[in-house]
């Protein structure tokens, strides 16, 4: 049995309320950016919605909570993908070299920029494999997935903050007015999770491991504040 958590860790439990919801509204944002993205856009592109949207498509509704899922995230990440792409694409003409060079580029400007978005990474190796009629677009096809970005962000803040329970960016969630007294059974962050109705994307073990780090940390700051106060 060991053996097995470890291979299929714990989730948060979803309800099918909130399953189907996510569903519903995954299709409705991808749907939005689809349309928007090819009616704003000329005729004559190749490509007018990124097939790495699906996948920040499902973050951002799905897993809203989520870091990787936050608005500068989001269209940083796609972004810094689409120049990363075209810039390998151009400079080495072997495709393997070529996605090395633009997977390698765009994670560390997304980790250094603060914007580390998954699908990103997908964005990216769209220029070198779409072929030559894809790179041909150059900064179009930047445009494009900047386009691609902002719609769906947009379409995030309309219909996560729409559902009743959900606050999207993250900092628009309301903090908590009095302090949550630190005892806690398994139990009960178990139910603390099920109430969130959704899917957060680290698991109860690894929640429970920071709170223990953070007591222990308050511990050493108390006994600190303690042997640093003089006797009388």
């Amino acid at each position: 049995m060991r053996l097995w958590h470890k291979l299929f860790p714990r989730q948060a439990a979803i309800s099918w309320r909130e399953k189907l919801i996510s569903a519903v509204a995954a299709g409705l944002a991808i749907s939005l950016n689809a349309w928007l993205s090819h009616a704003l856009l000329p005729g004559d592109y190749q490509v007018f919605l990124a097939a790495s949207m699906g996948a920040s498509t499902i973050l951002v509704i799905a897993v809203h909570h989520s870091p990787l899922s936050q608005p500068w995230a989001v269209i940083g990440g796609h972004l810094v993908g689409a120049v990363t792409g075209l810039l390998a694409a151009h400079l080495v003409a072997d495709v393997v070299l070529a996605c090395m060079l633009a997977m390698l580029l765009a994670v560390l400007l997304q980790m250094t920029l603060s914007c580390l978005h998954a699908p990103g990474g997908g964005t990216a190796l769209l220029p070198i494999l779409g072929g030559a009629a894809l790179q041909a677009e150059g900064f179009g096809f930047v445009g494009v997935v900047l386009l691609n970005a902002v719609v769906l962000v947009a379409a995030a803040l309309l219909v996560n903050n729409l559902l009743p329970g959900r606050r999207y960016p993250l900092a628009f969630a309301p903090h908590p007015l009095t302090p949550v007294k630190p005892v806690f059974r398994e139990e009960d962050l178990q139910a603390a999770l099920r109430s969130m109705e959704g899917y957060i994307d680290v698991s109860p073990d690894d929640l429970e491991r920071i709170y223990e780090h953070a007591r222990a940390h308050l511990r050493q700051h108390w006994d600190g504040e303690s042997d640093a106060k003089p006797k009388r």
